[in-house]
C-alpha cells in the first residue's frame, strides 16, 4: 500500500514533472495540466478558482480519488511514469464513457492512487522526506 503523501510534497513532485502541451489560446485559467495541477494544489485549502468548501487535512490520495477532470489525471499517470500501456488503457476507457465524473472514475479503475504514487517515487519525483508511513 501506498504511504500517504502531503499535498505540499504532491505540489512539488508535480512541478518537477515534465510540462505538457501549452494552449496557445486558453479556454480556463490555465494554459497546461501541469499549470492547472500545480494551481489546483497550491489553492487547495482555499476556495480557489472552482469556489470550493475549504477544507484541510486532505492528503494526495484524497485529491486524487476525488479529481473530477479527466485531463488532470491522465497528465499526472502519464507525467509520473505510469507504464504507456495502462495509460493507453486509462485513456480508452474514459473514452468510452460519458461525463467528466464517469470518465474520471473509468482512469483512477485503471490507474489507481497505488500506480501513481510508485511511478512518483520510481522517477525521483518525490524525495525521502516526502515518503512517510505507509497508511
Amino acid at each position: 500500500m501506498a504511504a500517504e503523501l502531503d499535498l505540499r510534497d504532491l505540489l512539488i513532485a508535480v512541478s518537477r514533472m515534465p510540462e505538457d502541451r501549452r494552449s496557445l489560446r486558453p479556454k480556463e485559467w490555465f494554459e497546461s495540466q501541469k499549470e492547472h495541477w500545480v494551481g489546483w494544489i497550491f489553492h487547495y485549502n482555499s476556495a480557489g478558482a472552482y469556489g470550493r468548501k475549504t477544507t484541510s487535512g486532505r492528503d494526495a490520495r484524497f485529491v486524487y480519488n476525488h479529481v473530477v477532470n479527466p485531463g488532470l489525471l491522465l497528465y499526472l499517470a502519464e507525467a509520473s511514469g505510469v507504464e504507456r500501456k495502462i495509460v493507453r488503457r486509462a485513456r480508452r476507457a474514459a473514452s468510452m464513457e460519458v461525463g467528466m465524473a464517469a470518465q474520471s472514475g473509468a482512469i483512477r479503475r485503471a490507474v489507481p492512487w497505488d500506480i501513481v504514487f510508485d511511478a512518483m517515487c520510481g522517477n525521483g519525483y518525490l524525495s525521502d522526506r516526502s515518503k512517510l508511513q505507509d497508511a
